[in-house]
């Protein structure tokens, strides 16, 4: 197991500027995820060797690899449609790069077979060596992708979105068997797509980009939690962003700021990170994690929270929850509620969020 790092790496155009450090832990993955142009695809070419950067390093296991050719990085690529060679069949796909090596990694004819033969049984596809790539499964050819790409031994294997061109049952059980594969055989991983939800469940540490830059990196539960910016939570989709009207001001016992939606209590730390926001010039936002809003039913049930009136635009159904699109002042955002909890579509209530799920992200622009 080798750590990876890309060390301030950069690629410029007329249009756009890529320009980011990232690392993985040895053994674990790093997730990318991001919009389209984003420039995640071209931090990957730049870690595999396949566009040169104009500066910045890649290191594998703390070794500068940067001018490297991309077969002697010790980086391996699962490509998003696998790149098998379809006049090849499994086994000769997985030997290709043993037969291609040179000089003292070249290895003879029993041994590359034995090694096969190996490299199959791990991915659980033992026995598959004369089957062709038609004749698989999607799933089966993930694998094969796998293997043949772990056959040159890499410390690193990158993944360019390679469940992208699947149905949405099979993304899910393959990312699974992806997850397992890379844990029970150690590689370190990257792993580059644009589905969210598959980046959160691969990625032990997930890294947001827009505009060329990296906006926040942190496993996904804290990313998810605790987005660094507005377009952060905004991209994730983990809850409300709410522009502030005016500065906090103390009412009572509380310190309070008003939006469109209503009027929120901030506690210390809230109070705090607008401040520190404020003073670098950046525009101070209200946040709240989508599940942190509970309807009141009745006036009685009024806490010293937070509290909105929204009218239900539509819902959504997902399974045990419902998420439900709301209309707060002319502020349209979707909070997650439980199914007996959820309104129906234009019904209007009273919200409240608690004073410690309230807090206070900036709006930093990219570009």
């Amino acid at each position: 197991m080798v750590s990876f790092e890309l060390d301030t790496l950069t690629k410029a155009w007329p249009d756009i500027r890529v320009e980011v450090s990232l690392s993985a832990e040895p053994g674990h993955s790093l997730a990318i995820a991001g919009p389209s142009g984003c420039g995640k695809s071209t931090v990957l070419r730049m870690a595999a060797g396949l566009l040169r950067p104009d500066s910045g390093r890649v290191l594998v296991a703390g070794r500068d690899v940067t001018r490297d050719e991309p077969s002697d990085r010790g980086i391996g690529m699962v490509f998003q449609d696998y790149a098998l060679f379809p006049h090849l069949d499994v086994g000769g796909n997985v030997a290709y790069g043993l037969r291609c090596s040179s000089g003292s990694r070249r290895l003879g004819r029993t041994s590359i077979e034995a090694r096969v033969s190996q490299l199959l049984a791990s991915v659980d596809l033992a026995g598959f060596e004369h089957r062709r790539p038609h004749e698989l499964s999607g799933g089966e050819r993930q694998r094969v992708a796998l293997a043949r790409t772990l056959a040159v031994a890499p410390r690193v294997v990158l993944f360019d979105e390679p469940l992208s061109s699947l149905d949405a049952a099979l993304r899910k059980r393959l990312r699974a068997d992806l997850v397992d594969e890379q844990r029970r055989l150690g590689f370190t991983a990257v792993y580059v797509t644009h589905d969210l939800e598959e980046a959160m469940s691969i990625g032990d540490t997930l890294a947001i980009m827009d505009g060329g830059r990296v906006l926040q990196c942190e496993p996904p539960s804290l990313l998810w939690n605790h987005p660094a910016s507005v377009a952060v939570a905004r991209f994730v989709g983990s809850g409300p962003t709410l522009r502030m009207q005016g500065s906090p001001r103390r009412t009572g016992s509380n310190t309070c700021v008003a939006t469109a939606a209503g009027s929120f209590v901030l506690d210390a730390a809230a109070l705090a990170d607008y401040e520190r926001i404020t003073a670098t010039g950046e525009q101070p936002f209200l946040y709240f994690e989508r599940s942190a809003a509970r309807p009141l039913r009745a006036p009685s049930e009024q806490p010293s929270a937070s509290c909105f009136d929204a009218s239900c635009v539509r819902t959504e159904f997902a399974g045990d929850t419902v998420d439900c699109v709301m209309n707060s002042g002319g502020e349209i955002f979707t909070i997650r509620l439980p199914r007996e909890q959820a309104p129906h579509a234009g019904e209007q209530l009273r919200y409240y969020v608690a004073t410690d799920r309230v807090g206070i992200i900036p709006d930093i622009r990219t570009h």
